[in-house]
């Protein structure tokens, strides 16, 4: 359902607590091309092992069918949500025409599966609503610098 509702795909309705930066981020998406889409692991962050002299082994595949850019763009957001990723590498896939749009479906698609994920109480997880309202600032911010 988050894959989809951030791809346009389809619509749904979030925990209340969630649904100001989920408006703000859908204000924002607009249409992209897909005609680059591939098989890519939807979840990559905390899914890559790393032990010196080896080969990182990626684990828990989650794949869809989505542009490459889009897996990269969901790390930044994860990066964004959970570690504090300053925001000046927020730019890392500025190289790419649609890379605002992807981070912006990136942080659709983590926030409706945490939404998603609610359960009967309909409330996001403690911290949860402000992690999303400063990354979703953060993103917006920088939106409007790039499209400038």
């Amino acid at each position: 359902m988050a894959d989809r509702v951030a791809w346009g795909e389809a619509n749904t309705d979030v925990v209340e607590d969630l649904s100001d930066p989920f408006s703000a981020l859908l204000k924002l998406r607009r249409p992209v091309k897909q005609d680059e889409a591939q098989l890519i692991h939807g979840d990559l962050t905390g899914n890559v092992l790393f032990v010196a002299g080896e080969v990182p082994a990626v684990i828990d595949f989650s794949p869809y069918w989505r542009p490459p850019v889009f897996a990269e763009a969901v790390v930044v957001a994860d990066g964004l949500l959970w570690f504090d990723l300053p925001s000046d590498l927020l730019t890392a896939g500025s190289h790419h025409p649609d890379w605002p749009q992807m981070l912006i479906r990136a942080l659709i698609f983590r926030l409706v599966a945490h939404s998603e994920s609610a359960g009967p109480s309909r409330r996001a997880q403690c911290g949860e609503p402000e992690r999303y309202v400063r990354a979703t600032d953060v993103v917006v911010k920088k939106f409007a610098a790039l499209q400038e």
